[in-house]
């Protein structure tokens, strides 16, 4: 009787086992742990690109920063400075070329001086006579007046 009611509790104990492992999510479990070493390592990634982020909008609030980025990257200038560009020679020519922009494929009316381009800061910086007046302007702005003079 009593090795009767052991068999009878190991083989209770056997299908309660089966039961439990059959459904238990472990599959739902393991897919988990994995999804979140996944994000883990995105946020990991994700920080890491912050702090990056971060210490160049720190650098963008030095005034030194913007102007070397203003000056790399468009060609900017401060005022009372001058650009000065210096196109490249043709390719296999010695430095004594008589007129460097002979064999420019650049048309020659396309280039001008860089201060050209400031417009109307560079006005600002020449003394001029006078402003014109307002009617002046009224006048010139009218195209129909161009058209009779």
């Amino acid at each position: 009787m009593i090795r009767r009611a052991r068999l009878f509790f190991f083989a209770a104990l056997l299908v309660a086992v089966v039961i439990l492992v059959a459904n238990f999510p472990l599959g739902a479990l393991i897919q988990g742990r994995s999804a979140v070493r996944a994000e883990s390592a995105q946020l990991v990634a994700l920080q890491a690109e912050n702090r990056a982020l971060s210490s160049q909008v720190r650098a963008l609030h030095d005034p030194a920063t913007v102007g070397r980025i203003a000056h790399q990257e468009y060609g900017l200038i401060t005022r009372g400075q001058r650009s000065i560009v210096v196109l490249p020679g043709p390719a296999g020519s010695s430095s004594s070329t008589p007129d460097p922009l002979a064999n420019n494929p650049i048309p020659s009316s396309d280039l001008l001086p860089s201060d050209a381009i400031l417009g109307p800061s560079a006005r600002a910086a020449q003394p001029l006579a006078r402003e014109p007046g307002f009617w002046h302007r009224v006048l010139d702005s009218l195209e129909f007046w161009h058209s009779l003079f």
